[in-house]
């Protein structure tokens, strides 16, 4: 198959711990948990000139070695004491096809990371993966870098063209812009480096897993396992096929496979590649009444809201959001379901934000609520007040580079200045 300037794209290799994509949700599916990566596009940023010296050391009177300390401190990898970051990646200034350019005429790979501003997990990379200098200097010797942010510039359109169905995805092409695999969700330096040997030497993962069900035809939890593998992966006919298989075995949800095929069809085929909310709705509804005490029956909820959102439904969406926080009103996890909701869809972020306070009111050192009150009360208008919960956030939390940053951004909100790029 040829698409994006006749370019012929290999079928995607799955690289990653896919029993834990099964039963948790990344960020392709409105993952609840704060942050996200500041992205760098280009060299990342330095703590001030590499060359000064320190601030009671005269610049005339101070060792060269003194010096050469204060740079190699300045420019050493990791996160500053105000949050910013400092990559150990050397991420390549221009776009994809500037990058497969660069990687044909050095004879390299293109590794490229696809993220936006809120995913944790790509927080976590970017500061706990990003920073490791092993991963730089692989990087560097075997790949160009790129950082894409999937909602801006060029974003979109890759995210189309590789069919990126969640956040992180990290992409690894030939300089023809073959795929050879990829790897999705956060992972630790370590695992990232044996990833990355195993993908530059083309191992397949993917393989593994159809391997895996040809030797144990009758283990419903692998056939599970693969086609959740090629719905990432967005090899449609495989999955269906595979899911039609899972479901005959487990008709009754007793393992509690029938329920996810449901929910990983209306998100990610129905809703995301056929981008029909009215079906994705009624099929997410079906799954509700059929199996109503599933974990992907409360999931539904906030899927349903998305889909009411991208109808212009905004009434309807919260409803729903509503409704899940109204079944279990004690769970202070859906509150805050609610207001990642409200705040990554945009949609009534007036419900989000009650829905939130509630969850203060059960549980007032919850960071991450306080975070999602300031992002809400950005949306509507309140910088003073959104800069005093980000404030509250940092309190409870104040190792956290992410707040932070955060706190710097908002209190520009708070003076007046334009919201900065992320």
């Amino acid at each position: 198959m040829c698409q994006d300037g006749g370019v012929k794209r290999l079928p995607p290799t799955i690289l990653l711990c896919l029993a834990s994509l099964a039963s948790s949700p990344g960020c392709g599916e409105d993952h609840e948990a704060p942050h996200g990566p500041e992205f760098h596009f280009g060299p990342a940023p330095e703590q001030g000139p590499a060359s000064a010296a320190p601030a009671d050391v005269h610049a005339d009177e101070a060792d060269e070695t003194d010096v050469a300390e204060v740079a190699d401190e300045a420019a050493a990898p990791g996160v500053r004491e105000d949050g910013s970051i400092v990559s150990a990646v050397q991420w390549f200034e221009g776009g994809l096809e500037q990058a497969l350019a660069r990687a044909e005429s050095e004879g390299k790979l293109v590794f490229v990371d696809v993220g936006a501003y809120w995913c944790p997990p790509c927080h976590e990379l970017d500061e706990k993966t990003f920073t490791d200098p092993r991963v730089g200097r692989w990087l560097a010797e075997r790949a160009i870098a790129v950082h894409v942010d999937a909602e801006k510039g060029e974003g979109p359109d890759l995210v189309e063209r590789y069919q990126v169905q969640a956040y992180p995805t990290l992409l690894m092409l030939e300089a023809n812009g073959i795929e050879k695999g990829r790897l999705v969700d956060f992972i630790e330096p370590e695992a990232l480096l044996t990833k990355l040997e195993a993908l530059a030497g083309g191992d397949n993962v993917l393989t593994e897993l159809e391997a895996a069900v040809a030797a144990a035809p009758d283990d419903v939890e692998a056939r599970y396992r693969l086609g959740h593998a090629y719905v990432l992966a967005a090899r449609r006919d495989e999955a269906e096929t595979l899911y039609a298989s899972v479901v005959a075995n487990d008709a009754d949800n007793a393992k509690g496979l029938a329920s996810k095929v449901g929910y990983d069809l209306a998100m990610f085929f129905t809703l995301k590649l056929d981008n029909d909310p009215e079906t994705a709705i009624r099929e997410l509804e079906a799954l509700q009444a059929k199996f109503p005490t599933s974990s992907e029956a409360t999931k539904a909820h906030r899927m349903i809201g998305r889909a009411y959102c991208q109808l212009g439904k905004p009434d309807e969406a919260a409803a729903a959001l509503e409704a899940m926080v109204a079944a279990d009103p004690d769970d202070v996890g859906r509150k805050s379901s609610f207001g990642w909701f409200a705040f990554r869809q945009n949609c009534r972020p007036d419900a989000g934000l009650a829905a939130v306070l509630a969850g203060i009111e059960q549980a007032p050192e919850d960071a991450e609520l306080r975070y999602l009150e300031a992002e809400l009360r950005r949306l509507l208008g309140e910088p003073e007040l959104a800069l005093a919960a980000m404030e509250a956030a940092l309190e409870r939390e104040p190792e956290s580079a992410y707040y932070r940053r955060q706190v710097r951004r908002f209190e520009a909100l708070a003076r007046g200045d334009a919201e900065p790029a992320h």
